[in-house]
């Protein structure tokens, strides 16, 4: 029997070698205590003593079968720990590959990319570069891992960036983007834009991470608009209008960064005081039009350029009308509204003539429209623009009725030679008229007198005609009385009363 048990503690030793070591080591431990206890009962002399003893061996019996299932309970357990030991195994080369994967992805993505990713220590000398490093910069990475990282800056950039760097040690996470000049491994400068990361504190990466990217285009772009705008500030400060820029806050506020010397000549300020106040800060703008264009400058997120004329005040009180032509600057990267440029040129002259010529105009259709004779304008098509109240109370038709329509009192199928009627009179520099026989909206004959002209335009050209109209049906009717009543006056005399003539009385010289 004993045989058979050190056979089976021997068989669970070697079974120990496929646990994991904290198993092994319990199990081991066990063991080692039974085959002990084995010895110890082979060895007692009441053991050889009792082989013979039925109490002895029912107790050694007991203990057989309690071997046996504590035996049979380990290599459950055993089993149990190697199918646990597989999923752990499996889990394990899933995760391995999973992260053999990503790393790939990482390296390529780091070997591809069109910026520079950097690694720094907290003293500021490289651990990491990507492969942009030697793209964009022309040197191997290689040599400059461990080199310091301001030492190919720009001397005029490097305080700012040992400035920047300082914030980084300071407080941890990313800071605002930073721009500088690296030197180029040909002794070229190359604008950078860098953003950086610090994770000092973070013990997977403790280092600080920083991506730079290119901009020397928009650096190109920025000075080639600095350069146009110095040149156009030069000519408008010698015009006698005037330009001006402003900036936009991100809130809005729109802060004036220059104007030329011309303004001072129109308002009779000089240009600080518009640079610290705003434009219509300085109540500038006219009451009546500064909502108007406040308005207007508001929308200019949604409007590149725009055009206002308005009136602005000077400190003499004098109004003077301004056309100013503005265009805002788009900043993609912001998103928003930069940059507000724009040119003031004075219009007081020719706001006074357009108020003049209204005046003008208004006056002068007032005199038509106040006319005691009928008057239609028509344009050069022949359709009617103005009919006034005369030309309705003669002709019976409403204004209403007239306007954009042929003139209606020829009667149907009469128009083209209603036009070609005035035509001798537009050869007329005299203006003597032409008698006519038109019709009321009654359908009643009217004689009318009309006098025509046709409306000059400066370039030479015509706009229309003006017709005016008196009525001579009265002195129609007088002249065909009078011609009636000489016919009756020659039926009464003898017919030869028109050719003989009686002779006259002399008188004699002594006749008194």
């Amino acid at each position: 029997m004993l045989e058979k048990l050190f056979e089976c503690v021997q068989l669970l030793r070697q079974q120990t070698n496929e646990l994991p070591p904290q198993q092994q080591a319990i199990l081991t431990n066990s063991l080692e205590n039974l085959s002990n206890c084995l010895q110890e009962l082979s060895a007692s002399r009441q053991f050889e003593s009792a082989t013979n003893n039925a109490a002895k061996l029912v107790e050694l019996e007991k203990t057989n079968r309690l071997l046996e299932r504590t035996v049979a309970q380990q290599a459950a357990q055993i089993k149990q720990l190697q199918e646990q030991l597989q999923k752990e195994l499996s889990q394990y080369r899933r995760d391995n590959l999973a992260l053999t994967k990503a790393e790939t992805n990482l390296k390529s993505l780091l070997k591809n990319s069109a910026d520079i990713i950097t690694i720094l220590e907290s003293d500021g000398r490289v651990r990491y570069h990507s492969a942009g490093m030697e793209r964009i910069l022309g040197y191997k990475v290689e040599a400059r891992i461990g080199k310091v990282h301001g030492e190919l800056i720009h001397p005029e950039d490097l305080l700012a960036w040992q400035a920047y760097f300082g914030r980084l040690l300071e407080h941890p996470g990313i800071a605002g983007p930073i721009e500088y000049r690296k030197r180029h491994a040909d002794g070229s400068w190359v604008y950078l834009e860098a953003v950086a990361n610090s994770l000092l504190h973070d013990s997977n990466v403790r280092g600080i991470i920083l991506n730079s990217r290119v901009i020397g285009d928009r650096k190109q772009a920025e000075m080639t608009a600095r350069e146009s705008e110095s040149h156009y500030k030069i000519l408008s400060q010698i015009t006698s209008d005037f330009a001006y820029s402003f900036q936009v806050a991100p809130d809005g506020y729109f802060a004036c960064e220059w104007v030329t010397e011309a303004f001072g000549q129109v308002i009779g300020c000089v240009p600080e005081e518009l640079a610290s106040s705003g434009w219509w800060n300085l109540d500038l703008v006219h009451p009546e039009d500064r909502e108007a264009l406040i308005k207007q400058l508001e929308g200019c997120t949604y409007s590149r350029r725009g055009t206002n004329e308005y009136r602005i005040v000077n400190k003499k009180g004098e109004e003077h009308w301004v056309r100013d032509c503005w265009q805002a600057v788009w900043d993609k990267n912001e998103g928003r509204v930069v940059r507000l440029w724009g040119a003031c040129q004075e219009i007081t002259d020719r706001k006074q003539a357009e108020l003049e010529a209204r005046t003008a105009g208004q006056l002068w259709l007032a005199a038509i429209e106040s006319s005691p004779l009928p008057v239609n304008l028509t344009d050069s098509n022949g359709k009617i623009l103005i009919w006034n109240r005369a030309a309705e109370q003669f002709f019976g038709w409403r204004k209403e009725e007239v306007i954009g329509k042929s003139f209606p009192a020829m009667g149907e199928g009469k128009q083209q030679a209603f036009q070609a009627s005035l035509k001798p009179l537009f050869k007329s520099q005299g203006h003597k008229g032409l008698e006519l026989s038109l019709f009321n909206k009654e359908g009643n004959t009217l004689d009318v007198w009309m006098w025509a002209s046709p409306i000059w335009m400066a370039n030479g050209g015509t706009a229309g005609t003006i017709s005016i109209f008196s009525d001579v049906s009265e002195r129609k009717r007088i002249e065909d009385e009078r011609q009636k009543l000489a016919a009756l006056k020659n039926m009464e005399e003898p017919f030869w009363a028109r050719y003989v003539s009686p002779p006259k009385n002399r008188k004699r010289d002594g006749d008194k």
